[in-house]
């Protein structure tokens, strides 16, 4: 008997060791890597649903997630962002063997992506998600091969449910409302009251977040300065980097940026000292002592909602947005932030989470915003029908010269009447005529009403262009060319009489050499250069003719190392005042603001680059010429007309530094009336 009991107890603990050593889920080979928790709980909330969506317990089910990325799962941005939440949400359900975890990385090309997932769903995947927006044509074509498989894609609101899917989810960043809060710490971090943003594709978050990035800065400084600039790339670091280097540049003292390719924009910053706020993931590790605050995405939540929805057998017709309001997005506010930022940055958020602040509304100008500086008097804003304007750029929007002062104009023009009324479209960097004339054709292909090729340049490329294309007003300068000799009725030219800026610049040069000795730096001695250079010597020796005039032509309008250089050789010649124009001066600007000496611009408004030397501006205001010729192509006149830049037509503007002496701003102010009223009559000298 005691035999039998013994035997008994040892069968019955047989069966108990084997049933602890079996039944568990085989290991998979899926990631295991930790990620970092967030700085807060991540509780996202579906768009559609009022309530905030947590990470489900564990089920007995092992669940299967597979996700297609377009970059690499330390990319610092938009991939890795969802990639570490699947791993949050992986260790909150009980490890890989509760929840199996595959990826594919670096699908720029999107039909290796379609492969990747439709593998994934072929294999049995229970959750296929396509990270990006790029996908979307090919997992509308694969869903419905795989009723059972759900699948998820971004940044997107569209389901399926007119195509009748049922199988997928679609989820979006509402990026404008961290952009919004980042850009006013950036207003407030700012001393340069220049700020630069480099973006990839005008899309998606992407533009959300530049969008209420600029708009959270205005409200914050309304006059501040917001350059954006967009590489065409999510991926190109290296167009990032010298984005951000164009940026700082012309002034910029805090960056930011989105997508993948930030990573060379981030390196910029930090070699150079800038201020970088970051988006969609954690990018402190790449420079702590710069990266001083974020915008998080959290995608936890919505994933966990998605496996939720699918075990209880809905596999999909959900869209998800991650807000500050649902905890999707979230700001990381890093030490050393002053407490004026933070504060702001703060009270935005609050606003935002509360409702009170509409970001969206704010940049499409219906809700109250700080007030806007005061408008100018004297400018005539007539009626217009809405219009569609391009204009193709030999440098860039940003470049405090020639690009930048007819983009302004047009902005201007755009804030006052709406983006309703007036579209802008534009292509810069274009540098090569062959490359511009194809910009210049599809621009007049896709409908728009008024295309400017802005610079001499693109002439013979427009005249051939205009007579295909009779119903567009085409629009070039500076000349005085319409093309009349050719038959072309469609085309005006404009020419900015830089004569007259340069003029009262020289009159003021005069008056604050000590040294009698003043330098200039030109690009070509061609169109307005010329003219800027003839007029500034003409009023330098109007007040003194013995003051010695060094004038040198880099044969670039674009080199700012050539400026530079030329600008070091008129200071080691003993020159005590510059000038210069086009794209170049950025260089020359740099070596007068490293050495003291006053700079005097013309085109665009060069203050933000070194504020303590530019002592004033000829600025080109493009405003009344562009509304002439819009004017004149709604009324039926396409072209035929030449437009000029003037002191008296408003179109070139006197800007004087506070520090300019009084008696120097009445000697330039007496030469702008005497201009105007034409006792002045400025004579080239030979040269």
């Amino acid at each position: 008997m005691q035999k039998r009991l013994l035997l008994l107890a040892l069968l019955i603990a047989l069966v108990a060791l084997v049933a602890a050593c079996g039944g568990g889920a085989e290991p998979t080979s899926a990631p295991e890597a930790k990620a970092a928790e967030p700085t807060q709980p991540a509780t996202q909330a579906p768009a559609a649903e009022p309530t905030k969506a947590e990470a489900k317990a564990p089920t007995t089910e092992k669940i299967r997630v597979a996700i297609v990325l377009p970059s690499t799962v330390t990319d610092m941005a938009w991939s890795q962002a969802i990639y570490d939440a699947l791993v949050r949400l992986q260790a909150k359900r009980g490890g890989p063997e509760a929840m199996e975890i595959a990826y594919t990385e670096n699908m720029w090309n999107v039909t290796d992506a379609a492969a990747a997932i439709r593998d994934y769903a072929s294999e049995g995947y229970d959750l296929v998600i396509a990270h990006g927006t790029q996908y979307g044509t090919s997992l509308f074509e694969i869903a419905p091969d795989f009723p059972d498989t759900s699948f998820a894609w971004g940044t997107a609101t569209d389901t399926g449910e007119e195509q009748g899917l049922t199988n997928i989810f679609a989820y979006e960043a509402r990026a404008e409302e961290g952009g919004f809060v980042n850009g006013v710490l950036a207003a407030h971090m700012s001393k340069s009251n220049v700020l630069g943003v480099v973006g990839p594709v005008e899309a998606g978050d992407a533009k959300l977040y530049i969008d209420g990035f600029e708009a959270g800065a205005r409200y914050a400084k309304p006059d501040i300065q917001v350059n954006i600039s967009y590489t065409g790339s999510f991926g190109d670091t290296a167009l990032a980097a010298e984005a951000a280097n164009t940026h700082i540049q012309a002034g910029a003292d805090v960056l930011t940026g989105s997508a993948q390719q930030v990573v060379g924009a981030i390196g910029v910053a930090k070699e150079k000292g800038v201020l970088w706020l970051g988006t969609q993931s954690d990018q402190s590790p790449l420079a702590p002592e710069i990266v001083v605050a974020s915008q998080l995405y959290d995608w936890e939540g919505v994933l966990a909602d998605m496996l939720a929805k699918r075990e209880a057998g809905q596999n999909g017709g959900a869209a998800y947005a991650l807000t500050l309001a649902n905890g999707g997005l979230y700001m990381d506010y890093r030490d050393g932030l002053s407490e004026e930022a933070v504060a702001a940055g703060k009270e935005v958020e609050k606003q935002i989470v509360a409702g009170e602040l509409d970001v969206m509304a704010i940049i499409g100008g219906e809700q109250v915003t700080p007030p806007a500086p005061k408008t100018e008097t004297g400018m005539e804003y007539p009626e217009i029908a809405p219009i569609r304007i391009a204009v193709v750029l030999p440098s860039t929007i940003s470049d405090l010269a020639w690009s930048q002062s007819i983009f302004d104009s047009l902005k201007a023009l755009q804030e006052h009447y709406g983006e309703d009324v007036i579209e802008i479209a534009y292509t810069e960097n274009m540098w090569n005529v062959t490359d511009a004339a194809a910009a210049i054709r599809d621009y007049a292909a896709e409908g728009y009403n008024l295309v400017i090729a802005h610079g001499a340049q693109y002439g013979t490329s427009l005249f051939e262009l205009a007579p295909d294309f009779p119903d567009t007003s085409f629009a070039w300068g500076t000349t005085t060319n319409t093309g009349a000799e050719e038959g072309v009725t469609n085309v005006f030219a404009y020419e900015p009489r830089a004569d007259q800026g340069g003029y009262v610049l020289g009159v003021i040069a005069a008056h604050l050499t000590q040294s009698r000795i003043v330098g200039l730096v030109g690009p070509v001695d061609a169109g307005d250069a010329k003219l800027h250079v003839d007029g500034f010597v003409a009023g330098v020796h109007a007040v003194d003719p013995d003051i010695q005039v060094n004038v040198s032509f880099t044969g670039s309008f674009g080199d700012t190392a050539l400026a530079a250089e030329a600008a070091n050789t008129h200071i080691q010649a003993g020159a005590d005042v510059l000038a210069g124009s086009a794209q170049q001066v950025a260089g020359a600007i740099g070596v007068a603001k490293e050495k003291g000496v006053p700079w005097l611009g013309i085109q665009a408004d060069q203050t933000p680059l070194a504020p303590d030397v530019v002592m004033a501006t000829a600025l080109y205001d493009w405003r009344p010429a562009l509304l002439k010729m819009i004017t004149d192509h709604q009324a039926g006149k396409l072209g035929g007309e030449v437009l000029q830049l003037t002191l008296a037509n408003g179109g070139q503007k006197m800007i004087y530094h506070e520090n300019l002496p009084e008696d120097v701003i009445q000697a330039a102010e007496a030469a702008v009336q005497g201009i105007i009223d034409g006792s002045i009559v400025i004579e080239p000298e030979p040269r």
